[in-house]
Protein backbone atom coordinates (compact mmCIF):
# COMPACT_ATOMS: atom_id res chain seq x y z
CA UNK A 1 0.00 0.00 0.00
CA UNK A 2 1.36 3.42 -0.88
CA UNK A 3 1.79 6.16 1.71
CA UNK A 4 -0.95 8.11 -0.07
CA UNK A 5 -3.32 5.14 0.24
CA UNK A 6 -2.48 4.79 3.91
CA UNK A 7 -3.06 8.49 4.49
CA UNK A 8 0.35 8.95 6.17
CA UNK A 9 1.86 11.27 3.56
CA UNK A 10 0.65 14.88 3.79
CA UNK A 11 -0.21 16.71 0.61
CA UNK A 12 2.31 19.19 -0.78
CA UNK A 13 1.90 22.64 0.76
CA UNK A 14 -0.59 24.66 -1.28
CA UNK A 15 0.18 28.21 -2.33
CA UNK A 16 -1.14 30.89 0.02
CA UNK A 17 -3.93 32.16 -2.20
CA UNK A 18 -5.52 28.92 -3.32
CA UNK A 19 -5.22 26.83 -0.17
CA UNK A 20 -8.81 27.80 0.52
CA UNK A 21 -10.03 25.61 -2.35
CA UNK A 22 -8.08 22.60 -1.16
CA UNK A 23 -9.15 23.12 2.45
CA UNK A 24 -12.74 23.55 1.29
CA UNK A 25 -12.72 20.24 -0.58
CA UNK A 26 -10.83 18.42 2.18
CA UNK A 27 -13.35 19.52 4.82
CA UNK A 28 -16.40 19.09 2.62
CA UNK A 29 -18.93 16.41 3.46
CA UNK A 30 -19.49 15.91 -0.28
CA UNK A 31 -18.38 12.43 -1.31
CA UNK A 32 -18.96 12.81 -5.08
CA UNK A 33 -17.75 16.15 -6.49
CA UNK A 34 -18.51 17.10 -10.09
CA UNK A 35 -16.13 19.49 -11.83
CA UNK A 36 -18.09 20.99 -14.72
CA UNK A 37 -16.71 23.23 -17.45
CA UNK A 38 -18.72 26.16 -18.74
CA UNK A 39 -16.96 25.76 -22.10
CA UNK A 40 -13.98 23.93 -23.54
CA UNK A 41 -10.64 25.19 -22.20
CA UNK A 42 -12.19 26.41 -18.97
CA UNK A 43 -9.42 24.75 -16.94
CA UNK A 44 -11.46 21.80 -15.72
CA UNK A 45 -8.60 19.29 -16.09
CA UNK A 46 -6.20 21.62 -14.29
CA UNK A 47 -8.59 21.87 -11.35
CA UNK A 48 -8.91 18.07 -11.21
CA UNK A 49 -5.12 17.66 -11.20
CA UNK A 50 -4.69 20.39 -8.56
CA UNK A 51 -7.21 18.77 -6.22
CA UNK A 52 -5.65 15.33 -6.56
CA UNK A 53 -2.18 16.79 -5.93
CA UNK A 54 -2.93 19.04 -2.97
CA UNK A 55 -5.75 17.36 -1.04
CA UNK A 56 -4.44 14.44 1.07
CA UNK A 57 -7.31 12.10 0.32
CA UNK A 58 -7.38 8.92 -1.65
CA UNK A 59 -9.50 10.07 -4.56
CA UNK A 60 -11.60 8.13 -6.98
CA UNK A 61 -11.78 9.50 -10.52
CA UNK A 62 -14.29 9.01 -13.30
CA UNK A 63 -16.02 10.99 -16.04
CA UNK A 64 -19.33 11.54 -17.72
CA UNK A 65 -18.27 10.93 -21.30
CA UNK A 66 -14.70 11.41 -22.55
CA UNK A 67 -11.97 13.62 -21.14
CA UNK A 68 -8.19 13.68 -20.93
CA UNK A 69 -7.60 13.33 -24.69
CA UNK A 70 -4.22 14.47 -26.04
CA UNK A 71 -5.43 16.96 -28.67
CA UNK A 72 -8.24 19.48 -28.31
CA UNK A 73 -10.49 18.84 -31.29
CA UNK A 74 -11.70 22.46 -31.19
CA UNK A 75 -8.32 24.24 -31.23
CA UNK A 76 -5.98 21.52 -32.49
CA UNK A 77 -3.65 22.28 -29.55
CA UNK A 78 -2.21 19.89 -27.00
CA UNK A 79 -4.46 19.58 -23.93
CA UNK A 80 -3.44 19.31 -20.30
CA UNK A 81 -3.45 15.65 -19.29
CA UNK A 82 -5.11 14.03 -16.31
CA UNK A 83 -2.31 12.72 -14.08
CA UNK A 84 -3.68 10.76 -11.10
CA UNK A 85 -1.33 10.34 -8.12
CA UNK A 86 -0.21 6.85 -7.18
CA UNK A 87 -3.00 4.97 -5.42
CA UNK A 88 -5.87 6.90 -7.00
CA UNK A 89 -8.83 4.69 -7.90
CA UNK A 90 -9.55 5.28 -11.59
CA UNK A 91 -12.69 4.28 -13.47
CA UNK A 92 -12.28 4.53 -17.22
CA UNK A 93 -12.80 2.35 -20.31
CA UNK A 94 -10.64 -0.35 -21.82
CA UNK A 95 -10.43 1.70 -25.02
CA UNK A 96 -9.14 4.78 -23.18
CA UNK A 97 -6.53 2.71 -21.34
CA UNK A 98 -5.28 1.37 -24.66
CA UNK A 99 -5.27 4.80 -26.35
CA UNK A 100 -3.38 6.48 -23.53
CA UNK A 101 -1.10 3.46 -22.98
CA UNK A 102 -1.73 3.80 -19.30
CA UNK A 103 -0.69 1.05 -16.93
CA UNK A 104 -2.72 0.44 -13.79
CA UNK A 105 -3.60 -2.49 -11.59
CA UNK A 106 -7.09 -3.57 -12.64
CA UNK A 107 -9.47 -4.37 -9.80
CA UNK A 108 -12.75 -5.12 -11.52
CA UNK A 109 -14.86 -4.66 -14.62
CA UNK A 110 -18.22 -2.92 -14.31
CA UNK A 111 -21.28 -4.02 -16.31
CA UNK A 112 -21.31 -0.80 -18.36
CA UNK A 113 -20.34 -0.79 -22.03
CA UNK A 114 -19.52 2.34 -24.00
CA UNK A 115 -18.28 3.10 -27.50
CA UNK A 116 -14.77 2.82 -26.04
CA UNK A 117 -15.33 -0.54 -24.39
CA UNK A 118 -16.16 -1.73 -20.90
CA UNK A 119 -15.80 0.50 -17.86
CA UNK A 120 -13.06 -0.82 -15.58
CA UNK A 121 -11.67 0.22 -12.20
CA UNK A 122 -8.01 0.13 -11.31
CA UNK A 123 -5.36 1.62 -9.04
CA UNK A 124 -3.16 4.35 -10.54
CA UNK A 125 0.46 3.35 -10.85
CA UNK A 126 3.60 5.42 -11.10
CA UNK A 127 2.90 9.11 -10.53
CA UNK A 128 3.57 11.26 -13.59
CA UNK A 129 1.78 9.15 -16.19
CA UNK A 130 -1.31 10.59 -17.90
CA UNK A 131 -4.54 8.70 -18.53
CA UNK A 132 -7.55 9.33 -20.75
CA UNK A 133 -10.74 9.18 -18.71
CA UNK A 134 -13.95 8.02 -20.39
CA UNK A 135 -16.68 6.91 -18.06
CA UNK A 136 -20.26 5.76 -18.45
CA UNK A 137 -22.68 7.76 -20.56
CA UNK A 138 -25.82 7.72 -18.36
CA UNK A 139 -26.31 9.47 -15.03
CA UNK A 140 -27.43 6.28 -13.31
CA UNK A 141 -24.28 4.48 -14.43
CA UNK A 142 -22.02 7.38 -13.41
CA UNK A 143 -23.59 7.37 -9.93
CA UNK A 144 -23.16 3.59 -9.67
CA UNK A 145 -19.52 3.93 -10.75
CA UNK A 146 -18.85 6.68 -8.20
CA UNK A 147 -20.51 4.65 -5.45
CA UNK A 148 -18.36 1.64 -6.32
CA UNK A 149 -15.20 3.78 -6.14
CA UNK A 150 -16.25 4.86 -2.63
CA UNK A 151 -16.90 1.26 -1.64
CA UNK A 152 -13.41 0.32 -2.81
CA UNK A 153 -11.79 2.89 -0.55
CA UNK A 154 -11.94 6.33 -2.18
CA UNK A 155 -12.52 9.10 0.36
CA UNK A 156 -14.01 11.36 -2.31
CA UNK A 157 -14.75 10.87 -6.00
CA UNK A 158 -14.09 13.52 -8.63
CA UNK A 159 -16.52 13.31 -11.55
CA UNK A 160 -15.01 15.05 -14.57
CA UNK A 161 -18.14 16.39 -16.24
CA UNK A 162 -18.65 16.64 -19.98
CA UNK A 163 -18.22 20.11 -21.48
CA UNK A 164 -21.30 22.33 -21.32
CA UNK A 165 -23.44 19.53 -19.86
CA UNK A 166 -24.72 19.84 -16.33
CA UNK A 167 -25.71 16.19 -15.97
CA UNK A 168 -22.83 15.23 -13.70
CA UNK A 169 -23.84 18.06 -11.34
CA UNK A 170 -27.25 16.47 -10.77
CA UNK A 171 -28.00 15.53 -7.15
CA UNK A 172 -28.67 12.06 -8.53
CA UNK A 173 -24.94 11.84 -9.31
CA UNK A 174 -22.97 14.32 -7.19
CA UNK A 175 -23.34 16.05 -3.85
CA UNK A 176 -20.84 18.82 -4.57
CA UNK A 177 -20.08 20.94 -7.65
CA UNK A 178 -17.16 23.08 -8.80
CA UNK A 179 -17.79 25.33 -11.82
CA UNK A 180 -14.80 26.03 -14.08
CA UNK A 181 -15.14 29.10 -16.30
CA UNK A 182 -12.71 30.77 -18.65
CA UNK A 183 -11.98 33.48 -21.18
CA UNK A 184 -13.03 31.19 -24.04
CA UNK A 185 -16.64 31.36 -22.86
CA UNK A 186 -17.41 34.47 -24.94
CA UNK A 187 -15.87 37.08 -27.21
CA UNK A 188 -15.50 39.81 -24.60
CA UNK A 189 -14.70 39.99 -20.90
CA UNK A 190 -18.11 41.50 -20.20
CA UNK A 191 -19.84 38.60 -21.95
CA UNK A 192 -17.70 36.04 -20.09
CA UNK A 193 -18.72 37.58 -16.77
CA UNK A 194 -22.38 37.73 -17.80
CA UNK A 195 -22.44 34.07 -18.89
CA UNK A 196 -20.62 32.93 -15.76
CA UNK A 197 -22.87 34.82 -13.36
CA UNK A 198 -25.97 33.65 -15.24
CA UNK A 199 -24.75 30.06 -14.85
CA UNK A 200 -24.13 30.61 -11.14
CA UNK A 201 -27.70 31.95 -10.92
CA UNK A 202 -28.92 28.77 -12.63
CA UNK A 203 -26.93 26.42 -10.40
CA UNK A 204 -28.07 28.18 -7.21
CA UNK A 205 -31.79 28.58 -7.87
CA UNK A 206 -33.92 29.06 -4.73
CA UNK A 207 -35.41 26.02 -3.04
CA UNK A 208 -39.17 25.46 -2.82
CA UNK A 209 -40.58 25.65 0.69
CA UNK A 210 -41.72 22.66 2.74
CA UNK A 211 -45.37 23.40 1.98
CA UNK A 212 -44.69 22.92 -1.73
CA UNK A 213 -42.81 19.70 -1.09
CA UNK A 214 -45.74 18.51 1.02
CA UNK A 215 -48.01 18.83 -2.03
CA UNK A 216 -46.18 15.86 -3.54
CA UNK A 217 -47.27 13.54 -0.74
CA UNK A 218 -49.84 11.04 -1.88
CA UNK A 219 -48.87 11.31 -5.55
CA UNK A 220 -47.08 8.47 -7.27
CA UNK A 221 -43.81 10.02 -8.58
CA UNK A 222 -43.88 7.80 -11.66
CA UNK A 223 -47.44 8.86 -12.52
CA UNK A 224 -47.18 12.53 -11.60
CA UNK A 225 -44.32 13.93 -13.64
CA UNK A 226 -46.45 17.07 -13.97
CA UNK A 227 -48.45 18.37 -11.07
CA UNK A 228 -50.48 21.57 -11.12
CA UNK A 229 -51.75 23.50 -8.11
CA UNK A 230 -54.65 25.97 -8.39
CA UNK A 231 -55.40 29.09 -6.36
CA UNK A 232 -57.33 27.03 -3.78
CA UNK A 233 -54.34 24.75 -3.20
CA UNK A 234 -55.90 21.78 -4.99
CA UNK A 235 -53.45 19.50 -6.82
CA UNK A 236 -53.94 17.54 -10.03
CA UNK A 237 -51.57 15.23 -11.85
CA UNK A 238 -51.57 16.06 -15.55
CA UNK A 239 -51.78 13.22 -18.03
CA UNK A 240 -48.56 13.97 -19.85
CA UNK A 241 -45.27 12.06 -19.56
CA UNK A 242 -43.21 15.26 -19.78
CA UNK A 243 -43.09 18.84 -21.09
CA UNK A 244 -40.78 17.86 -23.94
CA UNK A 245 -42.51 18.82 -27.19
CA UNK A 246 -45.21 20.85 -25.45
CA UNK A 247 -45.97 24.33 -26.74
CA UNK A 248 -48.56 27.08 -26.84
CA UNK A 249 -51.61 24.82 -26.54
CA UNK A 250 -50.36 23.38 -23.27
CA UNK A 251 -49.55 26.82 -21.86
CA UNK A 252 -53.06 28.00 -22.70
CA UNK A 253 -54.45 24.92 -20.97
CA UNK A 254 -52.60 25.47 -17.69
CA UNK A 255 -53.61 29.15 -17.69
CA UNK A 256 -57.26 28.23 -18.33
CA UNK A 257 -57.18 25.77 -15.41
CA UNK A 258 -56.21 28.50 -12.92
CA UNK A 259 -52.77 26.97 -12.42
CA UNK A 260 -50.76 28.90 -9.83
CA UNK A 261 -47.93 26.40 -9.42
CA UNK A 262 -46.63 23.85 -11.91
CA UNK A 263 -44.36 21.15 -10.46
CA UNK A 264 -42.29 19.41 -13.14
CA UNK A 265 -40.42 16.16 -12.57
CA UNK A 266 -38.64 16.02 -15.92
CA UNK A 267 -36.81 18.22 -18.39
CA UNK A 268 -37.72 21.79 -19.33
CA UNK A 269 -36.87 22.61 -22.95
CA UNK A 270 -36.35 25.90 -24.74
CA UNK A 271 -39.40 25.25 -26.93
CA UNK A 272 -41.62 25.08 -23.86
CA UNK A 273 -40.06 28.19 -22.30
CA UNK A 274 -40.46 30.19 -25.51
CA UNK A 275 -44.10 29.14 -25.73
CA UNK A 276 -44.64 30.03 -22.09
CA UNK A 277 -43.08 33.48 -22.42
CA UNK A 278 -45.02 34.14 -25.64
CA UNK A 279 -48.40 33.05 -24.28
CA UNK A 280 -48.43 33.83 -20.56
CA UNK A 281 -50.30 37.11 -19.92
CA UNK A 282 -48.04 39.84 -18.56
CA UNK A 283 -49.93 40.13 -15.26
CA UNK A 284 -50.35 36.37 -14.83
CA UNK A 285 -48.46 34.96 -11.85
CA UNK A 286 -47.02 31.47 -12.19
CA UNK A 287 -44.62 29.51 -10.04
CA UNK A 288 -42.59 26.82 -11.81
CA UNK A 289 -40.97 24.20 -9.57
CA UNK A 290 -38.48 21.77 -11.11
CA UNK A 291 -36.62 18.78 -9.69
CA UNK A 292 -33.17 20.41 -9.75
CA UNK A 293 -31.27 22.94 -11.92
CA UNK A 294 -29.86 20.28 -14.26
CA UNK A 295 -33.30 19.50 -15.74
CA UNK A 296 -33.36 22.96 -17.33
CA UNK A 297 -32.10 22.10 -20.82
CA UNK A 298 -31.69 25.78 -21.60
CA UNK A 299 -28.99 28.39 -22.06
CA UNK A 300 -28.37 30.31 -18.85
CA UNK A 301 -29.58 33.46 -20.61
CA UNK A 302 -32.96 31.81 -21.31
CA UNK A 303 -33.26 30.83 -17.65
CA UNK A 304 -32.69 34.48 -16.76
CA UNK A 305 -35.49 35.53 -19.17
CA UNK A 306 -37.77 32.92 -17.67
CA UNK A 307 -37.13 34.17 -14.13
CA UNK A 308 -38.20 37.67 -15.11
CA UNK A 309 -41.69 36.33 -15.84
CA UNK A 310 -42.23 33.42 -13.43
CA UNK A 311 -41.06 32.35 -10.00
CA UNK A 312 -38.61 29.52 -10.60
CA UNK A 313 -37.67 27.16 -7.76
CA UNK A 314 -36.14 23.70 -7.29
CA UNK A 315 -37.03 20.75 -5.10
CA UNK A 316 -33.44 19.56 -4.81
CA UNK A 317 -30.69 22.23 -4.76
CA UNK A 318 -27.11 21.76 -5.86
CA UNK A 319 -24.24 22.22 -3.45
CA UNK A 320 -21.95 24.52 -5.43
CA UNK A 321 -18.58 24.67 -3.68
CA UNK A 322 -16.63 27.16 -5.78
CA UNK A 323 -15.95 28.82 -9.14
CA UNK A 324 -12.53 28.61 -10.83
CA UNK A 325 -11.20 30.81 -13.63
CA UNK A 326 -8.88 30.25 -16.60
CA UNK A 327 -7.57 33.20 -18.68
CA UNK A 328 -6.63 31.12 -21.76
CA UNK A 329 -8.12 32.28 -25.04
CA UNK A 330 -7.12 32.53 -28.68
CA UNK A 331 -5.29 34.36 -30.15
CA UNK A 332 -4.13 35.92 -26.85
CA UNK A 333 -5.01 35.07 -23.23
CA UNK A 334 -6.41 37.59 -20.83
CA UNK A 335 -4.32 38.70 -17.88
CA UNK A 336 -5.20 36.22 -15.11
CA UNK A 337 -5.85 38.86 -12.46
CA UNK A 338 -8.14 40.83 -14.81
CA UNK A 339 -10.40 37.85 -15.55
CA UNK A 340 -10.29 36.66 -11.96
CA UNK A 341 -11.27 40.03 -10.50
CA UNK A 342 -14.09 40.48 -13.01
CA UNK A 343 -15.55 37.03 -12.28
CA UNK A 344 -15.13 37.45 -8.51
CA UNK A 345 -16.90 40.81 -8.65
CA UNK A 346 -19.72 39.29 -10.70
CA UNK A 347 -20.16 36.31 -8.38
CA UNK A 348 -19.96 38.56 -5.32
CA UNK A 349 -20.42 36.98 -1.90
CA UNK A 350 -22.31 33.97 -3.18
CA UNK A 351 -19.35 31.64 -3.78
CA UNK A 352 -15.57 31.53 -3.36
CA UNK A 353 -13.61 32.08 -6.59
CA UNK A 354 -10.13 30.67 -7.35
CA UNK A 355 -7.46 30.61 -10.04
CA UNK A 356 -5.42 27.50 -9.19
CA UNK A 357 -2.56 28.39 -11.55
CA UNK A 358 -2.06 32.07 -10.68
CA UNK A 359 -2.66 31.64 -6.93
CA UNK A 360 -5.68 33.93 -6.69
CA UNK A 361 -8.62 33.53 -4.34
CA UNK A 362 -11.57 35.53 -3.09
CA UNK A 363 -13.67 34.16 -0.27
CA UNK A 364 -17.22 35.35 0.47
CA UNK A 365 -16.69 35.86 4.19
CA UNK A 366 -14.12 38.65 3.83
CA UNK A 367 -14.35 39.63 0.17
CA UNK A 368 -10.53 39.72 0.27
CA UNK A 369 -8.40 38.68 -2.69
CA UNK A 370 -5.62 36.56 -1.27
CA UNK A 371 -2.09 37.57 -2.16
CA UNK A 372 -0.57 35.77 -5.10
CA UNK A 373 2.82 36.05 -6.78
CA UNK A 374 4.15 39.58 -6.86
CA UNK A 375 4.80 41.77 -9.89
CA UNK A 376 6.33 39.94 -12.80
CA UNK A 377 5.83 36.60 -11.06
CA UNK A 378 2.14 36.73 -12.00
CA UNK A 379 1.90 34.76 -15.27
CA UNK A 380 0.14 36.61 -18.06
CA UNK A 381 -0.11 33.63 -20.38
CA UNK A 382 -0.30 29.88 -20.22
CA UNK A 383 1.35 27.37 -22.53
CA UNK A 384 -0.62 25.48 -25.20
CA UNK A 385 -4.23 25.85 -24.17
CA UNK A 386 -3.06 26.74 -20.79
CA UNK A 387 -4.72 24.41 -18.43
Amino acid sequence: MSTREAGTCPAPRAAAGIHGLFDLVERSTARRIAIIGLVKNAGKTTVVNALMTHVPHRFGLTSLGLDGERIDHLTGLAKPRIVPPTGTLVATTTGSLARSRYQMELIEELPFRTALGRVVIGVAGEHGAAVEISGPTTLRQVRATADRLLELGAHQVLVDGAINRLGSASPRVSDGVILATGAMAADSLEEVVHLTTATVDLLTLPVADSATRHLLHGHDPAASRLLRVDSAGRTEALRLPSLVGQGIDFVRQICHLDTQTLIVGGAITEKFVNSLLHTLPLQRKLRLVVRDPTVLILPASTVARLRRRVTLEVLHPLSVLAVTTNPFRLPRPLRPEVLFSAIADGVGDRLPVFDVVSDLARLPASGHVADGPRGGDIPTHHPANGR
